[in-house]
């Protein structure tokens, strides 16, 4: 079972969200251990052998280079309804996870994220409905 995670982003701040599964406040996030996510998506089984699709990258330090920064952007998505983050900001999060990290695919899969995520953010739509 993942241990329970931590991590801290400017745009988080003054931001205070709670469910079962993760705490935003302080400009921090908790996520609880025991929380679910499929890494980068998509994934395909093929044969029941073998997962193609987007790659998590190899191991550094007992984990996959975008183990954290997926793992923070799902929370962001899965919660989208009910958090005051908008698309933008979950974006620039994820962007600068993958940055801390050296990812070298960055640019692409914030390009793909951007393009072939979740799209309908409710931050957003309160924001153009004031």
């Amino acid at each position: 079972m993942p241990q329970q995670r931590t991590f801290e982003h400017a745009a988080l701040s003054g931001i205070v969200f709670r469910n079962d599964w993760v705490v935003i406040a302080n400009g921090r996030m908790k996520i609880s251990a025991g929380y679910a996510w499929d890494g980068c998506s998509p994934k395909y089984q093929l044969l029941g052998l073998w997962s193609i699709g987007t790659p998590d990258g190899v191991l550094r330090e007992g984990e996959a280079w975008m183990y954290e920064p997926s793992l923070v952007h799902d929370v962001l998505c899965q919660f989208r309804i009910d958090l005051p983050v908008t698309k933008a900001q979950s974006l620039q999060i994820f962007d600068d996870m993958m940055a801390q990290r050296r990812w070298p695919l960055r640019r692409v899969y914030r390009w793909a994220v951007d393009k072939f995520g979740p799209q309908d953010w409710a931050s957003e739509d309160r924001q153009q409905a004031a």
